[in-house]
């Protein structure tokens, strides 16, 4: 940077003899005094004779922003070139990576998730029903019940509309006309006038002014809802509301009857005059009334939907999700346990012969020891699991119900929906809260693991029927296999159905096994694959940058060569100049040294003369 200042230096300035450049022998006297039209480019300098000279430095300005600007380059290179060698570094790592699990650990760890899983013995502690925990009209229509009640229900409301029983009957023992003759006897009494609902007319006072049900009692009877969550008093309490009653004329009650009121008004006799016409109704006034009435009704009944679908999900739903969390802890215990269990054993075959039974009770004891200790400096953990799967049984249960909202499922379909909700549920977790550190590929492709893996284990509770009955047909084992196993909270399941659902989980474990491992291994090709790829691209990278990095040497380089050349010329100049100088003083001391020497001889021989 010095060499460059120095060679850009004014050359006239520089040439100057040494006495004419007042800069050199004034500059203990110099005070700088910057020019304040042109900051930073011009610079004034005052001598003691108050003689100011200006010189201009904007070009080595420029040169200091252009020699900025090469180093700026060079850090910049030399950064870059750090990290392409980092990242080169760091897929050489992920390039020589392991594998996947070898097949057979994987197999042992997925075998005993599965078993002590939701598509396990965890589908045994929930009692799973023919359409759920709580009856849906759909479900009711077809008989299926989650409830004694239910049933009773359902079957009052089969002998009140298939006809086995006499509607009279049936009005009669519900109640859909309690109170009518007490009704118009005090209407009577305390009215001035009796008005017709549907033609705005005054009515009599005697037999011809009837109470009418405007939504009649027959269709609310047949109605499947209306049975499923209303008793039959407060049906009758329903049909005799305020809402759901009006007075009409005695002919026009009797031709109505238990028809709906638009189909009623539009029905013509057989001279082709309409209901309407005929008692002379009020249309608009008719449908106004029977709209109120049947909304008045869905309100009421979809209330007492709302509630008794509340108490029951919110009672079998949180009876579920306790009995899933208290398994899910203890499943977290029986899976350690059992992974202990296969690595002490396997210890025990590989060492056979070289331990004595005492030796192996002791290696034994010490792994308890050492898991007991495990679990509990992991009780946080297996609490928060528990809470969650306590939390994912309740929401299932409310799954399960939505879909026999349109879908009747049986008993085996309820349980694969809800171990597959568990699935679906882990799988949206790991997309919604991923750990950290996971890149969104490998988010995405292990939320497909848990996906793949809930599919084949909900397929697999598939075979728990077949297997089951496959059970219980082996000959001289059909005592055994239906002997009652008490279960908490639920009936007594018998042998086979423990069996079937171990082997049936033992199925879907290994074919998840086989299923994840190859995912894996084809997944892994096509990392390397794009690994290759990326290796190759990076050591371009890397390449240009080092080339970059050569040019700049070279360019720094070229510079000082070419400074050197120019303080070499410079010196040159100057060594000439010196050398002129000296000529010159020489030629004028020789001068002065003839004329010296001329007029010495001149004075001998002056004196020699006068001698």
């Amino acid at each position: 940077m010095t060499n460059k200042m120095n060679q850009n230096t004014n050359p006239e300035m520089n040439n100057q003899p040494e006495a004419n450049n007042p800069t050199s022998d004034a500059s203990a006297d110099t005070a700088l005094k910057p020019n304040t039209q042109d900051a930073g480019v011009n610079v004034e300098y005052v001598t003691n004779d108050s003689e100011t000279i200006t010189q201009d430095y904007s070009f080595i300005l420029s040169e200091l922003k252009g020699t900025s600007a090469s180093e700026s380059i060079k850090i910049q290179v030399n950064e870059q070139l750090e990290d392409a060698l980092r990242e080169l570094e760091s897929l050489h790592d992920k390039y020589s990576e392991k594998d996947t699990e070898q097949l057979l650990v994987l197999c042992k760890n997925t075998v005993i998730e599965s078993i002590t899983g939701q598509f396990g013995m965890a589908s045994m502690f929930i009692a799973a029903k023919d359409g759920g925990s709580s009856t849906t009209p759909h479900n009711f229509k077809k008989g299926i019940t989650s409830t004694d009640a239910d049933k009773n229900r359902h079957e009052a409301w089969t002998a009140n509309n298939d006809g086995s029983r006499e509607w009279k009957d049936v009005r009669k023992d519900v109640g859909y006309d309690e109170g009518f003759t007490e009704r118009r006897k005090k209407d009577f009494q305390t009215k001035e006038m009796i008005v017709d609902g549907y033609t705005g007319k005054p009515l009599p006072k005697d037999g011809r002014a009837h109470i009418d049900h405007v939504v009649s009692a027959k269709e609310i009877e047949s109605k499947a809802e209306h049975h499923l969550y209303r008793s039959p008093e407060e049906r009758a309490k329903m049909a005799t509301s305020e809402k759901n009653t009006t007075y009409t004329e005695a002919s026009a009650n009797q031709s109505k009857g238990g028809a709906q009121m638009e189909s009623w008004l539009d029905k013509k006799s057989k001279s082709g005059e309409t209901s309407a016409e005929r008692f002379g109704i009020d249309r608009d006034k008719a449908l106004k009334i029977d709209a109120d009435a049947r909304k008045s009704i869905e309100l009421e009944v979809t209330v007492a939907a709302v509630k008794k679908h509340s108490k029951e999900l919110l009672a079998t739903g949180g009876a579920d999700a306790a009995k899933m969390a208290a398994y899910h802890a203890l499943g977290a215990i029986l899976r350690d346990l059992t992974q202990a269990v296969f690595e002490e054993v396997h210890i025990t075959f590989r060492q056979r012969g070289s331990e004595s039974l005492k030796e192996i009770g002791v290696r034994f004891q010490t792994r308890t020891e050492a898991l007991l200790t495990e679990l509990k400096a992991k009780w946080k953990d297996i609490l928060t699991g528990s809470l969650e799967a306590g939390l994912t049984a309740f929401l299932s249960n409310i799954v399960v119900f939505v879909i026999n909202l349109f879908f009747t499922t049986l008993k085996k379909v309820v349980s694969i929906i809800r171990a597959g909700f568990v699935s679906l549920c882990q799988a949206v977790k790991i997309l919604a809260s991923p750990p950290e550190g996971m890149d969104r590929g490998e988010v995405n492709y292990q939320a497909l693991k848990i996906l793949t893996a809930g599919l084949i284990g909900a397929a697999s509770l598939g075979l728990n029927a077949a297997i089951e009955k496959l059970l219980e047909a082996v000959p001289g084992l059909q005592p055994l296999m239906l002997f009652p196993v008490p279960f908490p909270g639920q009936e007594p399941r018998t042998v086979s159905d423990i069996l079937a659902a171990t082997l049936s989980a033992l199925a879907g474990g290994l074919l998840t096994t086989v299923a994840l491992y190859f995912m894996d291994k084809a997944r892994n090709a096509s990392k390397k694959d794009k690994l290759q790829i990326q290796l190759v691209a990076q050591s371009g990278v890397v390449v240009q940058y080092k080339i970059s990095q050569t040019w700049l040497v070279l360019d720094d380089a070229y510079y000082v060569l070419h400074t050197s050349i120019a303080e070499g010329a410079k010196l040159c100049i100057q060594t000439k100049q010196v050398l002129e100088d000296i000529n010159q003083e020489t030629l004028k001391a020789v001068d002065s040294f003839t004329k010296a020497v001329d007029k010495l001889r001149m004075k001998r021989n002056a004196i020699g003369g006068l001698t």
